[in-house]
């Protein structure tokens, strides 16, 4: 009898331990359920209304779609009579005019103006040629084809740019066609006095 008793207590107690963790395991799996909900919930509400309202433009394009098929022939068909009409109501057209005529025609047709460049004193700064030329593209600022431009005005290296005056510099500007400003702000006579050491 005491046995049987023992053995009842202890499937009791076991018994109150499933119950115990039964229990410990569903509070845990809805309080996670229901975190999980509150947390997403939104989220998913907002992504479902993003898809709706994604289907219903869809639709919008599809029957914009639709009545530009239907509209199309309509469309072809006035375009069409207005060409027709353009061509019907256009002058004959002129007998092409000879290369001299035109010539003729847009020299009195336009005014030129014709701005003198201004020269460079190269007695302030110095000459030089082809012979004393120095890479130039050292220069921060001076690139090949700026390079190329200050040899074809004459500037050739460094001791000539090292002497630049600012009335020169404003003439090398416009000469180039180079931004207003730039050559000052690159420093290209303190450059060039430091090359012109090495």
């Amino acid at each position: 009898m005491n046995n049987i008793s023992e053995r009842i207590e202890q499937f009791s107690a076991h018994w109150e331990i499933f119950l115990l963790m039964l229990s410990a395991f569903l509070i845990g799996y809805f309080f996670a359920w229901w975190t999980q909900k509150s947390k997403f919930g939104t989220l998913t509400k907002r992504l479902k209304e993003e898809v709706n309202q994604l289907q219903i433009e869809k639709q919008k394009i599809n029957n914009i779609d639709t009545i530009f098929s239907e509209i199309r022939p309509k469309i072809v068909k006035v375009v069409k009579e207005t060409q027709e009409e353009i061509n019907v109501s256009k002058p004959a057209p002129k007998i092409a005019a000879s290369p001299d005529q035109v010539a003729a025609k847009a020299k009195t047709s336009f005014v030129t103006y014709a701005k003198s460049k201004p020269e460079l004193n190269f007695d302030n700064f110095g000459y030089a040629d082809a012979d004393a030329k120095d890479d130039l593209t050292k220069i921060n600022g001076i690139g090949p084809y700026i390079e190329l431009k200050l040899n074809e005005i004459g500037i050739f290296n460094f001791d000539q740019i090292s002497r630049f005056d600012d009335s020169d510099i404003r003439t090398i500007t416009e000469l180039i066609d180079f931004f207003p400003g730039r050559i000052d702000r690159d420093n290209w006579v303190g450059q060039a006095k430091a090359l012109k050491v090495y």
